[in-house]
C-alpha cells in the first residue's frame, strides 16, 4: 500500500469526471457490448500502483491487425489535465452509438483502425481525483526510495520522458514539475506508449491536454527550433490549421489556434513525428483542466469534430501503397523518401513490415520519391501527382541487388584522388570495361556509366552526383567495372 505524505486541502472533483474505476468499469463494459468492432488490450502497468493502462481499439475485425490507417488518441499525460480523458471516452461512446446508423462512422470503422489510451497516467490521475493535489502533474515514481509519496519531490513528467533530444527539455531536478526522469522511457507509462506507438504505425496521433498556465484552445505540432521545422512542416500545419478551425472555442466566438510547438524535445509529439513519423497534435482542451462538470459534455462535443477530421484525412491528399520483393512477392519494408521534404538527421522514414504498406500525407502538387533498402536496388519514381481529395495510390516492386561488392585485386580500375572531395576521375585499363557502377557502403545503387562513353577514352570523370544528378552524401563508396562475368571493385571516401 502506498503511504501519502500530504499538506494540501482536500478538494472534490465534480462527479461528471471519470475516477479510475469508472474508465475501467465503462471500457470492460463496451468491450462486452460490442465484441466485433472493440478490443480491449492492457498495454502495461502504471510505474508505482501497477494499475492496468487500457487501450480500446475500434475497428472492423477489431482483434486482427488489419492493412488500415491507424489513428490514435491519448489523454492524461498530466494527471490534472483530466478533460483529455472525457472527450477519449465520449468519441467512444459516440462512435459505437452512431456505426448502426450512420454510414460514415460505418466507413470509419469498416476501414480504419482507431485507437484510444483514455487513460495513461492512472497514477497521478488518483491523486487528483482524491483531492490530495488538484494540481498535480505527474505520476508517483519514488524519487527517492522512501516508499512515501512526497508531493515535493516524487514523479515524472510523463511529457518529458520520451527519447528524442530528451536533454534539451523538462528539468534533471525532481522536485520540479517537468522533471523528466532519470533516464528516457523510464516510466512504465511511456513505454507502454512506445510499444503501442511502434507496433501499429499510426497515421495521426492527437494527445490531449489542458493548460493550467500557458495559452489554451491551442493545437501544438512539430516543431519550430530556433529557425529549425522539420521536413514535413508544411503538410503538417496544413493539417493542424484545418483541425483547429473545426474546434470552436469555449466562448463560441472563435476557433482553437494551430502553433508550432517551440523547440523539438522529449515531449510525445516530438518523439511521435520525429522517430516514427507519426503526424502528432497536442490538443490544449479549454481554457483551464478542470472545468466545472455542467461543461464537459459541451467541451467533448465540439472537440469531437477535430478529432474525427483525422479519420476522413487519411484519405485525402497523399501517397499510398505496397513495398514488395520484385522475385518472391513478400512485403518488405523499405525507406520512402519524398524529394524536398527530407532530413537525413531524422530516423528513416519506412513502409512496415507486415503489409510493406507506406502512407504520406502531402499536399497537392507533384511529387519525386525515392525508395531504397539495403541489399536492394533503389527505386526512383518522378513526377508523382497527387490532389487535395483522395490518395495517390500505386505498388512499388524492388530488385535484390545483382552484385557483391569484395574489393578486387588487379589493375585495370583505379579512382583518384581518394579521398575525393569534387570530382573523381575513374580510369581504367585498355578499355575494358563495358560498364561501370557505383554503389554506396550499404549495397545501394548510385550512378552507372555505360558503353561507349566508357570507349570514347580510358578513363570516366564523377562529379559525384547520383542518377538524379544529386550531389551524394559523405561516406564510402565502391566502383565495379563489369566486363562479362568479371568484376572489378575499388572502394573510394567521398568527404565533403
Amino acid at each position: 500500500m502506498t503511504v501519502f505524505l500530504v499538506t494540501a486541502i482536500l478538494f472534490s472533483i465534480d462527479a461528471r469526471y471519470h475516477t479510475f474505476d469508472e474508465v475501467a468499469y465503462e471500457l470492460d463494459s463496451i468491450a462486452q457490448q460490442y465484441p466485433a468492432i472493440t478490443h480491449l488490450d492492457t498495454i502495461g502497468y502504471t510505474t508505482t500502483d501497477s494499475l492496468p493502462i487500457f487501450a480500446l481499439k475500434i475497428s472492423d475485425n477489431a482483434h486482427v491487425d488489419e492493412d488500415e490507417p491507424a489513428i490514435l488518441y491519448v489523454a492524461c499525460h498530466h494527471a490534472e489535465e483530466i478533460l483529455g480523458i472525457e472527450i477519449c471516452m465520449y468519441m467512444i461512446d459516440d462512435l459505437l452509438m452512431r456505426q448502426a446508423q450512420d454510414s460514415l462512422v460505418r466507413h470509419w470503422i469498416d476501414n480504419r483502425e482507431i485507437w484510444f489510451v483514455p487513460l495513461l497516467n492512472a497514477d497521478g490521475h488518483g491523486v487528483v481525483m482524491t483531492g490530495i493535489d488538484t494540481i498535480w502533474r505527474k505520476n508517483k515514481r519514488d524519487n527517492n526510495n522512501n516508499g512515501i509519496f512526497d508531493i515535493d519531490f516524487d514523479g515524472v513528467d510523463l511529457n518529458r520522458n520520451y527519447n528524442f533530444h530528451w536533454t534539451t527539455g523538462g528539468s534533471g531536478d525532481p522536485s520540479s514539475e517537468y522533471y523528466r526522469g532519470a533516464a528516457t522511457f523510464s516510466e512504465n507509462e511511456t513505454r507502454a506508449l512506445r510499444d503501442l506507438s511502434v507496433a501499429h504505425n499510426f497515421a495521426f496521433c492527437i494527445t490531449y491536454h489542458s493548460a493550467r498556465t500557458g495559452l489554451g484552445e491551442v493545437i501544438y505540432f512539430p516543431w519550430n527550433a530556433a529557425g529549425y521545422f522539420p521536413p514535413d512542416y508544411f503538410f503538417i500545419r496544413e493539417i493542424a490549421d484545418t483541425l483547429s478551425k473545426l474546434i470552436i472555442n469555449d466562448q463560441g466566438n472563435a476557433h482553437y489556434l494551430a502553433l508550432p510547438g517551440a523547440g523539438y524535445d522529449g515531449r510525445t509529439r516530438n518523439w511521435m513525428y520525429g522517430v516514427l513519423n507519426i503526424f502528432t497534435y497536442c490538443v490544449e482542451v479549454s481554457t483551464t483542466t478542470i472545468q466545472p462538470g455542467w461543461m464537459v459534455d459541451d467541451i467533448c462535443e465540439r472537440n469531437r469534430v477535430g478529432a474525427y477530421y483525422l479519420l476522413e484525412r487519411t484519405e485525402q491528399g497523399g501517397i499510398t501503397g505496397c513495398i514488395y520483393d520484385s522475385l518472391t512477392g513478400e512485403p518488405i519494408s523499405a525507406e520512402i523518401i519524398v524529394h524536398d521534404y527530407y532530413d537525413a538527421t531524422l530516423p528513416a522514414r519506412k513502409s512496415d513490415a507486415q503489409y510493406g504498406r507506406f502512407l504520406r500525407m502531402l499536399a497537392a502538387g507533384d511529387y519525386d520519391i525515392e525508395v531504397r533498402k539495403p541489399g536492394y536496388a533503389t527505386k526512383y519514381i518522378s513526377d508523382i501527382n497527387v490532389s487535395d481529395t483522395v490518395l495517390t495510390e500505386f505498388d512499388i516492386q524492388l530488385s535484390q541487388m545483382e552484385y557483391t561488392l569484395p574489393v578486387s585485386a588487379g589493375n585495370q580500375l583505379s579512382l583518384a584522388p581518394n579521398p575525393a572531395s569534387n570530382v573523381i576521375r575513374i580510369s581504367t585499363d585498355q578499355q575494358s570495361f563495358s560498364s561501370l557502377k557505383v554503389f554506396d557502403c550499404t549495397g545501394r545503387f548510385v550512378k552507372q556509366f555505360n558503353y561507349p562513353t566508357i570507349q570514347q577514352s580510358n578513363y570516366v570523370v564523377w562529379d559525384c552526383t547520383d542518377e538524379k544528378n544529386r550531389k551524394i552524401a559523405q561516406g564510402i563508396y565502391y566502383v565495379v567495372g563489369e566486363s562479362g562475368e568479371n568484376l572489378v571493385t575499388r572502394k573510394v571516401v567521398f568527404v565533403k
